[in-house]
């Protein structure tokens, strides 16, 4: 890369997020709450890859689709505000996608989703000048972005890799609960994946174990190059060809939990191309997301942010 500032390319969902404040925890059942607003957010998986990659520094673009609506709009200015490039097809009859996200203090969250226009995105949306001269291609949205699950996905990533970049894949949790095609149609990408991004509930998932470990050493034998499972309040773990490497979470306190994975797959995906140890990458991703987690306002850390950050919280 030299000194120039890399190239990275994601694909997938453009979505807008209406977000509630952490709220209280309330017992199941019918019930009736209140809230001082929704915070309208730019959301998907791969857009906030996509404006966190830019933020931190990346040259970025974004391959997704979207409505003519008011959402598009507000995903078009935040992809401008941070400097993405986003070829994005337009599908007027179709509504941008949204999220209902119900966050609570404890960082759970609650997520009801209208993939919308995202469902039109088709491989012919994403031409090899796309993503010609791309260090990094990264793939998330999976599930909303339907007509590319699968085969066309794999051939994605399969094109990117014959390009010279890496690549990385966060499928996220399954809407219609992992039966066995969803399955196979994660796993036949795989062979075709640097980094395997995903939740302990996930990993185990697509690999079929109840061992997380277990489960990641699975992926990789079913062709990952490595896989990274996100575990919340304890941090993240990485599991390479030589071994396992555990990093903890930072504490901070939780004000936008939705968007936090998307935030650490960038981070992390970002450090890799810088080359320092796993170890680092790991840290650094966990901090990308300590900051997100904390304000919504600046839901994006720069590069910066994130350096300072972990110099407060260096090891004595």
């Amino acid at each position: 890369m030299g000194s120039r500032p890399p190239r990275v390319v994601a694909i997938g969902d453009g979505i807008v997020d209406l977000v509630t404040p952490p709220m209280e925890d309330f017992a199941p059942g019918d019930v009736q709450a209140e809230v001082p607003r929704f915070d309208p957010l730019p959301g998907g998986n791969a857009t906030n890859f996509a404006l966190q990659m830019s933020s931190l520094g990346a040259s970025t673009t974004f391959i997704g689709a979207v409505g003519s609506d008011s959402n598009a709009k507000l995903l078009r200015d935040r992809y401008r505000e941070y400097g993405v490039r986003a070829r994005l097809r337009i599908d007027p009859s179709r509504p941008t996608g949204s999220t209902m996200a119900l966050t609570w203090s404890t960082g759970r969250r609650a997520l009801v989703t209208n993939p919308g226009a995202n469902a039109r995105l088709r491989l012919s949306d994403v031409p090899l000048r796309a993503i010609r001269g791309a260090h990094h291609v990264h793939r998330s949205g999976f599930w909303w972005t339907s007509g590319l699950v699968g085969k066309p996905t794999a051939t994605l990533l399969a094109r990117a890799r014959r390009l010279g970049a890496t690549t990385s894949l966060d499928v996220s949790t399954d809407p219609q609960g992992w039966p066995a095609d969803r399955i196979q149609a994660v796993r036949i990408c795989l062979p075709h994946v640097d980094v395997f991004f995903g939740n302990e509930t996930e990993i185990c998932a697509v690999a079929g174990d109840k061992s997380p470990i277990r489960a990641g050493k699975r992926l990789r034998s079913l062709g990952a190059g490595e896989v990274v499972i996100h575990q919340g309040e304890r941090g993240a773990t990485l599991i390479t060809p030589s071994g396992v490497v555990r990093s903890p979470a930072f504490d901070v306190a939780i004000d936008n939990p939705t968007g936090c994975g998307d935030v650490f797959n960038a981070a992390y995906a970002y450090a890799k191309l810088a080359r320092p140890s796993v170890g680092e990458s790991l840290r650094f991703a966990n901090a990308a997301a300590a900051l997100h987690l904390r304000d919504r306002r600046r839901p994006y850390p720069t590069r910066g942010e994130v350096r300072r950050f972990l110099r407060r919280f260096a090891p004595p």
